[in-house]
């Protein structure tokens, strides 16, 4: 073997060895796992209680954040409170040659933040959005139901957004 057929091994080994090395100092954790603290995800999730809402897109935010949290149940020794604003908005996806709009797509975009009711603080903020395509026809019931599954998508979308976003702060003891 000459000199030239061991340096293409060689850089492969210390490729492969240094790999190694960086994958070791590697810390990726299961999201719902224990905390570094110990305490779960899951136990922290039951701690939250979400304020009422006004309209039905928002309730549908709520309701399924409820029973992600804790199974449908409110919490009764909450430790953290979470405001929900939730807006929804429709935009035409094309439009025909006779200027109508067949296709269109809703937003629904949901701000939140959680609040610390020990401390009065807000622990984590931000907003999630989720989205959702329908069509219309020529009959106004189809287009009002399709419009209304497309917004309960859509909000359970955000919903569950939301949820990863309380999970991970969680994980990280923000929560």
């Amino acid at each position: 073997m000459s000199s030239s057929d061991r340096t293409p091994r060689r850089l492969a080994r210390i490729a492969a060895a240094a790999a190694a090395l960086l994958l070791a100092a590697c810390t990726v954790q299961p999201l719902y796992a224990p905390s570094p603290t110990g305490a779960a995800v899951t136990a922290k999730f039951s701690q939250i209680a979400i304020d009422p809402v006004d309209d039905r897109v928002a309730q549908v935010v709520r309701n399924k954040l409820i029973f992600d949290l804790d199974g449908g149940s409110e919490p009764t020794g909450a430790a953290y409170r979470m405001q929900l604003n939730v807006t929804s908005a429709e935009s035409a996806l094309g439009v025909t040659a006779i200027e109508t709009a067949p296709s269109y797509s809703l937003t629904v975009s949901a701000t939140y933040q959680v609040t610390s009711l020990a401390t009065g603080q807000i622990v984590l903020r931000g907003t999630s959005r989720g989205t959702a395509s329908f069509d219309r026809i020529t009959q106004e019931y189809a287009n009002t139901r399709a419009q209304i599954d497309a917004e309960t998508r859509a909000a359970t979308q955000a919903a569950d957004d939301i949820r990863v976003h309380l999970a991970a702060a969680a994980a990280q003891g923000v929560i």
